[in-house]
């Protein structure tokens, strides 16, 4: 795998909605999978894109958890390129501004 792509840290749980995201995002930066929350009452699934220093915060929410990912290297642009493809349709995605 080419420097600067790829999972970054050891953490290595994903729950169902968040693990489509994070391997798309993989392919083309690096993702550090987060926090899981359990006992989130959402109806849809959704991906939250949030501008930090040096990184997005990209939050996949679906009917019971929540987890953050951090991901760099990509833009917010770009993230939204990658997951406006026919394999997250399901998805609903929100870009949020810093």
């Amino acid at each position: 795998m080419a420097k600067g792509r790829g999972r970054a840290g050891t953490h290595t749980t994903l729950t169902d909605a968040a693990r489509p995201v994070a391997e798309a995002l993989e392919r083309h930066g690096r993702v550090s999978r987060g926090v899981i929350s359990a006992r989130v009452g959402a109806k849809t699934l959704s991906v939250k894109v949030t501008p930090l220093a040096g990184a997005l915060r990209v939050t996949v929410v679906s009917k019971g958890s929540r987890q953050e990912l951090h991901v760099y290297g990509l833009t917010a642009a770009r993230v939204g390129e990658l997951l406006s493809g026919p394999e997250f349709a399901g998805y609903k995605l929100n870009f949020a501004d810093a």
